[in-house]
């Protein structure tokens, strides 16, 4: 159902202007009396819908009439909001948009569409109310003006609270440090037990010492003693060698006992050729 406003002729820019500020008393019902014609024109827009604080909500609107446009329609589309007479919140021609709906509003809709949508962004408490679509188009019969009566209206619901969302930028960026810095202890405890764990092995495992010195060098050859190469016996050969640690520097050396020398130590090697 809509209501229906026609002017013919005269001063278009004057027309436009008295357009937007002429009370209803003023306007035609498009089922009043006159010719059936001017029951072909309307808006359509849903009856109610419903959307989530925070969210978005999209109105589709559409709209008809029987007349044949003007080579220059002009058409253009307002919405008002909380009843018929409400103030306007939206204007497609100078891109007005009400400063509580201020980086809000979206409207996707170009000439000479007939339908179109307006998108509402962050809805707000206070946007829970009604809104009505006008069509204004200049046809050859002159300007014409419509709006629907019962327009939409909309119910807000409170969005679910997620305390992730309440948390400050300090917070977050305290947490990741944190967890950061929890993840770099855990790794820097597992490479030390790990090498702790080698180290182990590797303390079990080792040869004497003095096994270790014969390979680097670090005690003396004293003598080979024994090497008989005609003692061979199923081609085996014996030999013995006596080694001796020198004593280490910065340290006196250790006196004799009983004239042996420090800690002789004698290996016995059995080489099989």
């Amino acid at each position: 159902m809509a209501l229906l406003l026609s002017l013919s002729g005269g001063n278009q820019a004057m027309a436009w202007i008295l357009l937007l500020h002429l009370p209803t008393a003023c306007l035609q019902a498009g089922n009043s009396a006159g010719s059936n014609r001017l029951n072909a024109f309307g808006v359509n827009q849903p009856a109610n819908l419903s959307g989530v604080q925070g969210g978005s909500i999209e109105i589709p609107f559409s709209f008809y009439f029987p007349w044949e446009l003007a080579e220059d329609p002009q058409m253009r589309i307002f919405w008002r909001w909380k009843h018929f007479h409400g103030e306007f919140i939206y204007n497609s021609s100078s891109g007005f948009i009400h400063e509580h709906f201020k980086n809000r509003l979206i409207l996707t809709w170009t000439q000479p569409q007939t339908s179109g949508v307006l998108r509402i962004l962050d809805l707000k408490e206070k946007d829970q109310t009604g809104y009505f679509c006008r069509v204004l188009l200049n046809t050859r019969e002159g300007i014409k003006f419509w709006q629907s009566i019962d327009g939409t209206n909309l119910a807000i619901t409170p969005g679910e609270h997620i305390p992730g969302q309440t948390l400050g930028l300090g917070t977050r960026v305290g947490l990741a440090v944190a967890a950061a810095v929890l993840l770099a202890g855990v790794l820097g405890l597992t490479v030390f037990l790990g090498w702790r764990r080698r180290k182990g092995k590797w303390s079990k495992t080792a040869p004497p010492s003095d096994f270790l010195s014969v390979y680097t060098e670090q005690s003396t050859l004293e003598s080979w003693k024994g090497i008989d190469e005609s003692a061979v016996d199923n081609n085996i050969v014996y030999a013995s060698i006596a080694l001796s640690r020198p004593a280490s520097p910065g340290t006196p050396p250790c006196q004799p006992v009983h004239g042996n020398p420090q800690e002789d130590t004698v290996y016995s090697i059995v080489k099989t050729k």
